[in-house]
Formats: structure tokens, C-alpha cells, sequence
């Protein structure tokens, strides 16, 4: 690292907060297709569509979606309604090493830059009395969905709210999307090694905890 670290961006789903079941976010896109009455793609369409950036809407198009802004209208109130039930039976919990994190907001400015909806991702911050350690939370609500992850727009105005330039900027998620967006950005990377993720892009550190980030970041 060039410059001294200032400020951490932090995904959430898969990185501070355990999602029980791998396949959740694409059972909730086949079941989302269905109520509306589409066709319903292979898996592999469908997984492009969460590394798709501002190309969403093509992809939706092309599946034969008339109407997407009503797609994420269903798929949105879908997703709300199942992790309000797996929030409640303690399913979807933070992960233990989010215990790292008063510490590290003592030194560092921190954020959050996630795709989940704003209402989501503050029902899940606020249940798990997270909220407290963020100074800055970028959701979709706040930005468009043209703009999301892999799209660097998210990172590049959470940095701004944290007063901290890209290079003085650390962003940590569990996917390809949260480092690809760091790069766009011209942020350091760190990904985390969750269970059942395959990770396709090189990230400047890989850990498989959020405590050893307090050992990288001693180092600078």
C-alpha cells in the first residue's frame, strides 16, 4: 500500500452477515420469474445476471421481461419477506467475527456499499445493533441499479462520505462483484473466504477471517 489506510467499505451480505443457504438469492430470482409469468432461464443466465452491472436490464430484456422495474418490485418484496422469517429464527445472524469491528471503527472510518435494498440492509444493521460502526451505508435505494457492484459508483461515493481517497481505501466483500468494483475504484481489495464462494478474481489479500484484517492493517 502507497498511502496510509484510512477508511474500510465493507460488503454485507456474505461478508458481515451469514446468508444460510447458497442458493437463496437464486431461489428468490426463479421464484420472482414465475409469479410474473416468465420463463424461467438456465443457471448460468442466471447467475450472470448478479455480475451484470449496468447491463441488468439487457439481460432481463433478453429473457423476455417487459416490465423490469416491476421484476425487482416482486423479486425485492420476496427477499424482504424471507429474510424478515430468517432473520427471526436466527438464520441470517452476523458472522463472529464481526466482533472486530469496534475496534477497528476506533481507527478507521468505515462504510458499507452493498446491492441489497436500503430497507434490507438496515433491518439487518439495525437488528444486529450494527448500525452504530458505519459512517457511511450505500445501498440500492441510494444509488441505481445500473450503478451496483461491479459498478464502481457506489465505492467511489462512499469514499467521498468517509472523507478518504480510493487509495487510502480498503474494500472487503466475499465475491468477484465487491473486488472488481474495488479495482474500478482504485481501492485496495481484501477478500474474504466464505464457505461455498468461488472466487475467480485476484484481490490484494485474501482472508479467511475478519481478524486478520487487524493484522494486515498494523502494517500500514
Amino acid at each position: 500500500m502507497k498511502r496510509k489506510i484510512k477508511a474500510i467499505i465493507f460488503d454485507l451480505d456474505g461478508t458481515l452477515i451469514h446468508i444460510p443457504d447458497g442458493e437463496f438469492f437464486d431461489r428468490l430470482l426463479v421464484e420472482s420469474l414465475k409469479e410474473i409469468g416468465c420463463k424461467v432461464p438456465s443457471r448460468k443466465q442466471r447467475d450472470q445476471l448478479w455480475e451484470s452491472g449496468r447491463d441488468y436490464e439487457k439481460i432481463l430484456t433478453s429473457w423476455g421481461l417487459q416490465n423490469t422495474e416491476y421484476f425487482w418490485k416482486v423479486f425485492d418484496r420476496r427477499d424482504f419477506e424471507a429474510r424478515k422469517r430468517l432473520i427471526d429464527i436466527r438464520q441470517i445472524k452476523p458472522y463472529e467475527d464481526i466482533t472486530v469491528l469496534p475496534e477497528l471503527a476506533k481507527k478507521f472510518s468505515l462504510g458499507i456499499v452493498t446491492n441489497t435494498p436500503l430497507e434490507l440492509a438496515l433491518l439487518e444493521l439495525d437488528t444486529f445493533h450494527l448500525t452504530k460502526y458505519f459512517d457511511s451505508i450505500i445501498a440500492l435505494g441510494t444509488v441505481e441499479q445500473k450503478n451496483a457492484k461491479p459498478e464502481a459508483h457506489g465505492i467511489l461515493r462512499c469514499t467521498k462520505e468517509l472523507n478518504s481517497s480510493p487509495d487510502e481505501t480498503l474494500v472487503v466483500g466475499d465475491r468477484d462483484i465487491d473486488i472488481i468494483a474495488g479495482f474500478r475504484a482504485g481501492t485496495h481489495t481484501a477478500i474474504i473466504i466464505r464457505s461455498g464462494i468461488k472466487i475467480k478474481v485476484k484481490a490484494d489479500f485474501a482472508v479467511s477471517s475478519l481478524y486478520e484484517l487487524i493484522e494486515i492493517l498494523r502494517k500500514y
